[in-house]
């Protein structure tokens, strides 16, 4: 599962470097470190023939949806084919998330830990494997994607028994193409780096991601 996460301050190099994007920048990047479901983030997809990154709700949104309450700002990989919301966006609307970690709990309620994960390089981005969509609300157009996750790799078993699915830059470009889906979303195969960090809150700064 993948409930929470940070772009922190990553930069638009650093975005454009990482997601192979093309042009200037189109968005105001405000250091993020505090990221929910709903919220928007900035998502990497192709629209038409471009790759472009834009700003995207976090959890997937239908007209139909309207008034319900849905989880689906994650998506698992052992269900995405059997999924009537899911399986059409991995033939046509897959995503590059771009992070600069994510957050994941252990504990019982009243007593959770939360844990801060990273690239052992602290400048360092992840990209999650994603899907997108597009819909219309209130008259506006709305862009909306989630994040694909997989089963806990070796090191992130002890804390959760899912994990989001982190593309290497040669995985992403091969998930963003359209290659097997079955091939690509896999366990991280690399370190990463956990932290057990302060409780969170309905605040959003750096002091967030820091160890304990």
């Amino acid at each position: 599962m993948c409930g929470r996460y940070a772009t922190g301050n990553l930069s638009w190099t650093q975005y454009r470097e990482r997601l192979n994007l093309i042009g200037e920048p189109t968005l105001n990047f405000e250091p993020r470190f505090n990221i929910a479901p709903t919220a928007s983030a900035p998502v990497a997809f192709y629209d038409g023939e471009r790759r472009s990154l834009s700003m995207a709700r976090w959890g997937i949104w239908k007209p139909w949806m309207e008034g319900k309450r849905l989880s689906t700002f994650n998506a698992r990989d052992d269900r995405l084919q059997e999924s009537r919301l899911f399986a059409p966006l991995v033939e046509r609307r897959r995503a590059l998330v771009p992070a600069l970690g994510f957050y994941e709990w252990t504990g019982q309620r009243g007593e959770r830990q939360p844990h801060f994960i990273r690239d052992p390089d602290p400048d360092r981005m992840l990209v999650f494997a994603g899907l997108w969509d597009r819909a219309e609300k209130d008259g506006e157009p709305l862009i909306s994607f989630t994040i694909i996750t997989t089963a806990a790799n070796d090191q992130m078993a002890a804390i959760h028994d899912r994990m989001p699915v982190i593309l290497s830059e040669e995985t992403q470009e091969a998930w963003i193409g359209g290659e097997a889906a079955e091939a690509i979303l896999k366990p991280w195969g690399a370190e990463l780096r956990i932290d057990p960090v302060a409780p969170l809150k309905r605040e959003d700064g750096a002091w967030q991601i820091n160890p304990l």
